[in-house]
């Protein structure tokens, strides 16, 4: 959060980035959503200070929502952008980091030495099997491009600026034969999941040698990794050997998507503010496969919630806003932030933050 009066800034880990403005809509009551709350999935809610908290249709209970003071139809200036990235540090300590993490399975280490020796081996149902060693890939047409990489069943998420090859331009020197239409891309181990190729072809599927202009580090299984825009991250892939085409009578099914998330990032040394302060929030909003429709606010428990419309947004990276407050009366309050996919999903899990305006 930044007070508007004394800059007081938040310690965020985000690098910022110039803004889209976008409106915001009039508030809807929670009861003309499209989804009857009581038909809704518990979602949860975890604040500052205080322990998680089961919500029925994104709405608290009578007691928690008693406890803090209500604005309905809450305003602010709304903005976003999707350029906004991960530092290198961070984003390669989760690819480092157990299989709970961002990525579904861990790597291990790569020596330097061997990066002359490096070889991707491509194979299964092509004509001829063919290897490409590393400076053959690096030599290809370049592609750098921003991608996020979300666990799809947790909160881990990164967006990133990457640079590699297209797995296509890997593919051109493959004959498939007659009825190949899966790729799976594994690492020295033997890890990979099947993906439909055309797919992995049309969403532009990269094997990336560079992340936020870095070289991979030797402890993220370097130098490659599949990068699978507008899927889970359990179907990335660290230090890449080997490409197999394979037939799967339409079996393989579509890379896994999650539902929308949403997380207010930012956290100020303090959470007490005057009156006439700004508060100024931020966070991020991702689906994992669909583009982020809107982020909207609520600051009376759920009753109200205002969608702020994030236009043109795309599946393939987060959305990282920012939300204004004007303080204009005191009391201790509770924004609640969730997410809503052009799919009409709303996020299951709710992010909120406590704050007191005196």
């Amino acid at each position: 959060m930044i007070n508007k009066k004394t800059g007081l800034r938040a310690v965020t880990t985000l690098a910022g980035a110039s803004m889209l403005l976008a409106g915001c809509a009039p508030a809807v009551p929670l009861a003309e959503q499209a989804a009857d709350a009581a038909s809704m999935p518990a979602v949860v809610s975890e604040v500052a200070g205080m322990e998680k908290s089961a919500l029925l249709g994104m709405q608290v209970s009578q007691a928690e929502a008693q406890a803090y003071d209500k604005i309905a139809n809450v305003t602010g200036a709304f903005t976003f952008d999707q350029e906004t990235i991960t530092p290198s540090d961070e984003i390669f300590s989760l690819f480092g980091t157990a299989a709970t993490a961002l990525c579904a399975k861990p790597g291990f280490a790569f020596e330097e030495a061997d990066r002359e020796d490096y070889y991707v081996n491509v194979g299964g149902t092509i004509k001829k099997a063919y290897s490409l060693n590393l400076a053959a890939i690096v030599d290809m047409e370049p592609t750098t491009r921003t991608m996020s990489c979300s666990c799809g069943h947790g909160p881990a998420v990164a967006n990133a600026s990457v640079t590699g090859v297209k797995l296509a331009d890997v593919l051109q020197l493959a004959e498939l034969e007659e009825g190949a239409d899966t790729v799976t891309v594994r690492d020295a181990e033997g890890y990979g999941l099947p993906i439909p190729l055309s797919v992995a072809l049309e969403k532009g599927a990269m094997l990336v040698y560079q992340v936020n202009g870095e070289e991979l580090p030797a402890s993220q299984g370097a130098p490659l990794q599949l990068w699978m825009p507008e899927a889970a991250a359990k179907y990335f892939t660290r230090q890449v050997t080997e490409i197999e085409l394979s037939a799967s009578g339409g079996a393989t099914a579509a890379p896994e998507q999650a539902g929308a998330k949403v997380a207010i990032v930012n956290r100020a040394d303090r959470n007490r503010f005057a009156v006439g302060d700004q508060i100024v929030f931020e966070g991020y909003a991702d689906d994992c496969g669909a583009a982020i429709a809107a982020v909207e606010f609520s600051m009376d428990g759920g009753e109200t919630w205002t969608a702020c419309e994030t236009a043109d947004a795309t599946a393939d990276r987060w959305v990282y806003w920012h939300f204004a407050f004007d303080a204009e009366k005191t009391g201790t309050f509770r924004l609640d932030v969730r997410a809503h996919t052009e799919k009409e999903e709303v996020s299951p899990l709710a992010s909120s933050v406590i704050f007191t305006v005196e």
